[in-house]
C-alpha cells in the first residue's frame, strides 16, 4: 500500500505543498527500532527478566528542502527541538492520517546528506532523532467509506521510564 509521510519540526519550515500539511517536510521513509534485552535466565518468579527498554534513534529520509540548512544547524548547535510530529497518510484520495508519531525534546542527532552525479534521482538526506518522549496514535480506517474510526494510542517517558497516555 502506497502512503505519504509528512515531517513538523518545530521551527524548521519544510516545503510540502500538501494542502493539510503546508509547510511540513516530505518524506520517502522511515525507520525505528525499540529493543526488550529481556534475559533469557528465569528469574525466582518464573518468567524472563524484562530491563530497561533501549530506544533507537528515530530514522527519516527526505529530498533536500529548505529545511535541510537549519537541520544542519540544529544538529551542530544540539539545539533542543520541543517537539516533531510525523503524520502517515494513505496515497489516494483525502489522504485520511493513520498514523501519528509524536517525540518531545529532540535532540537532531545526525544528518547524512548523499547524492550522486550518475544517480537519476534528487539528493536526500537521512536525518536522526533523539528524544525523551515519544507517542503512537493509530487512526482505525473505516472500511465502508475510508473515513477515520476510533483512535489506539500509546506513549513512553524515556526519562522516566514509564509509560505516558
Amino acid at each position: 500500500m502506497a502512503f505519504d509521510a509528512f515531517l513538523k519540526i518545530d521551527g524548521i519550515p519544510g516545503e510540502s505543498g500538501d494542502d493539510k500539511h503546508k509547510d511540513w517536510i516530505e518524506i520517502q521513509s522511515f525507520a525505528h527500532k525499540l529493543e526488550q534485552p529481556a534475559q533469557a535466565s528465569a528469574s525466582t518468579a518464573g518468567g524472563a527478566t524484562a530491563e530497561r527498554v533501549n530506544h533507537a534513534v528515530y530514522e527519516i529520509t527526505h529530498f533536500l528542502d529548505k529545511a535541510s540548512p537549519k537541520i544542519y544547524e540544529a544538529c551542530c548547535t544540539g539545539k533542543h527541538i520541543k517537539d516533531i510530529t510525523i503524520e502517515l497518510c494513505r496515497a489516494g484520495g483525502d489522504k485520511v492520517k493513520y498514523m501519528e508519531i509524536k517525540m518531545e525534546q529532540v535532540l537532531i542527532a545526525k544528518v547524512e546528506p548523499q547524492g550522486s552525479a550518475t544517480d537519476s534521482g534528487f539528493p536526500s538526506e537521512k536525518v536522526s532523532f533523539s528524544y525523551g518522549k515519544i507517542k503512537w496514535t493509530y487512526t482505525q480506517q473505516k472500511r465502508a467509506d475510508g473515513a477515520g474510526g476510533g483512535n489506539v494510542s500509546a506513549g513512553w517517558d524515556l526519562t522516566a521510564n514509564k509509560v505516558i497516555a
